[in-house]
């Protein structure tokens, strides 16, 4: 079977404005992008050594009433410059939910009827026991083969949209807590939180950041 390793359609850039306040789009920083962190082992370090600080940045930008707008942005520039297929951390740490269509959709790629497909590859979602979720296990998700996906013209809506937070999509709200949780797996989510740190001009408070132990923690998307 083909195995498909190209990420999704990306937003394509938009011209970005010095921010004059929270509302306004962002410049384009040279420096936030040659500053990339794609080591995952690093990205995991920093992430969790910052998870608090994290946080503490994402009541800030609620507090203050900032826009989704730009970082949604900046979170698509950052897509352009991290190959995901080096990663696929979401595909191990996120449960999956799948509906009809979707499981219909998997069943013609794979060329099996969609009761085979609920049978051998899904399980009861159990925080809603009449909707289904793609199978896991340690590895990964079911249809994962080392860093790619086997069923890639096919994924459900979940994998096609993450991290969820494309320019006009999604209203971050109170999800910019759970994107802060993912930092320490995604490191586009890890560089466009940083990022937006450094236009924004935030300074975490003295003594707030909190070192982590290393141990994986397994965030559901």
């Amino acid at each position: 079977m083909l195995l498909l390793g190209a990420r999704s359609g990306l937003q394509r850039p938009h011209p970005w404005q010095r921010l004059r306040s929270p509302s306004d789009c962002l410049p384009r920083s040279p420096e936030v992008v040659l500053g990339l962190v794609t080591d995952l082992a690093e990205v995991f370090r920093l992430g969790t050594a910052k998870a608090e600080e994290n946080l503490a940045f994402c009541r800030h930008l609620s507090a203050h009433h900032y826009a989704d707008k730009p970082f949604q942005i900046l979170v698509s520039d950052m897509q352009r410059h991290v190959d995901c297929t080096t990663c696929a951390n979401c595909c191990r740490h996120s449960v999956v939910s799948v509906n009809k269509p979707e499981i219909e959709d998997i069943a013609w790629h794979l060329g099996i009827t969609p009761e085979a497909v609920t049978h051998i590859y899904t399980v009861p979602d159990p925080d809603a026991p009449a909707s289904r979720t793609l199978s896991s296990s340690g590895e990964g998700c079911v249809f994962l083969d080392g860093n790619l996906c086997m069923i890639y013209e096919a994924r459900p809506k979940t994998c096609r949209d993450f991290p969820n937070v494309a320019v006009g999509t999604h209203s971050l709200g109170g999800r910019l807590s759970s994107l802060a949780r993912w930092a320490a797996l995604c490191p586009i989510l890890y560089n466009a939180l940083e990022g937006y740190k450094h236009l924004t001009g935030y300074h975490p408070h003295p003594g707030r950041a909190l070192v982590g132990s290393g141990d994986a923690t397994d965030i559901r998307g």
